[in-house]
């Protein structure tokens, strides 16, 4: 990937090969080396674009949220038909212009620059949307496992990291497994079949028949300070070494928790990276008291039952990254779906329930 320059106030960068976690690094550069040009309108060309995966969203979702910051605009040119419902799907569709083949222009964009980007050969990748759901608008609720409330799901959209209220933050947790024999796609299995299993006792997380597999709906209830919250989330992304849950609106975070495992010489690391803020304004001041050491705690428990099953040293490493300290006041409206709340009358019986002697 290279920056190349359009023109005074624009640059292009050609986003080729498979797009992941390690070109975050190389984009954040270009995008860098942009703005001491004073460039206004980055284009992402992704014609050449072989695959992204969920971590590439996370990257496309950062460089976006530092777009909105810096005050500089980008532009997503070259995506097929999928992925434009990938991008729609991702809420990244809200983070930049999204430009097809039939664009006759924008402020930014005369119909005459659109015209000499797309005279411009710069390869035809695959674009290959393995591992992504379905194109899906809506959440559909088409099995309800045992014993779950199955409440503020249904008929939801997902939200991505870009589209919540409070201060955008990446937290990572890690752990370190040395295990003869153990590969990185058999750590992911695991975590995939013990899943709901390796949940903290207040957490009750409900897969459907088919497990975690992209395209399905696993229902929460979760037991927190202000009572019992049921909500859901969307498996956006899976494949062999790891697998990605998207929020619906009103859940406590807009964005995803990704899980995925690679070997790191002689070990396999298991890594949960969560990329979200919280969803509304309450949401928000929740976690800046005691919810954000909650959400820390859940995973760090996760990673540990999964070290406890695996009987390995449950060393749990976390680093924790405020991408974008604003607050996007305009999503203020999210509220409106808050699974907080709108739980609140399904957690008077429990008030009248006897507790076991």
């Amino acid at each position: 990937m290279e920056l190349r320059v359009f023109n005074k106030s624009t640059g292009v960068i050609a986003v080729g090969g498979i797009l992941c976690s390690d070109s975050e690094a190389f984009l954040q550069n270009l995008a860098a080396d942009a703005g001491k040009r004073n460039m206004k309108n980055i284009i992402l060309d992704f014609r050449p674009l072989e695959q992204m995966n969920s971590a590439g969203a996370s990257v496309l979702a950062k460089l976006a949220s530092a777009a909105k910051s810096q005050q500089f605009k980008l532009f997503a040119f070259g995506l097929n038909r999928r992925y434009r419902e990938i991008f729609t799907l991702t809420g990244l569709g809200e983070g930049m212009v999204v430009l097809d083949e039939a664009a006759a222009g924008t402020d930014e964009l005369t119909a005459d620059d659109l015209r000499q980007l797309k005279q411009t050969d710069a390869g035809h990748g695959r674009q290959d949307d393995g591992g992504w759901a379905p194109n899906i608008s809506t959440l559909s609720v088409t099995e309800k496992p045992a014993g779950a409330m199955n409440k503020n799901v249904d008929g939801r959209r997902v939200l991505g990291p870009l589209q919540g209220f409070g201060s955008l933050w990446q937290k990572t947790y890690r752990l370190s497994i040395r295990k003869p024999g153990l590969l990185p796609a058999d750590v992911i299995k695991i975590m995939k079949n013990h899943f709901p299993a390796f949940q903290p006792p207040e957490n009750k997380f409900y897969a459907t028949a088919k497990g975690i597999a992209a395209g399905e709906i696993v229902l929460i209830d979760s037991a927190t300070p202000g009572g019992m919250v049921s909500t859901g989330v969307l498996v956006s992304y899976a494949d062999a070494s790891s697998f990605t849950l998207m929020t619906p609106q009103g859940h406590p975070e807009a964005g995803w928790v990704t899980f995925s495992a690679a070997q790191k010489g002689d070990a396999v690391e298991m890594q949960i990276q969560g990329l979200a803020r919280a969803s509304d304004p309450l949401y928000e001041i929740a976690f800046r008291i005691v919810g954000s050491k909650l959400q820390e705690s859940i995973w760090r428990h996760v990673l540990s039952s999964l070290a406890a099953y695996l009987e390995v040293k449950a060393d749990v490493q976390v680093v924790k990254t405020c991408v974008a300290a604003e607050l996007q006041w305009e999503r203020t409206g999210n509220l409106w779906y808050s699974a907080q709340i709108r739980s609140l009358p399904y957690n008077i019986p429990l008030l009248f329930k006897k507790t076991p002697r």
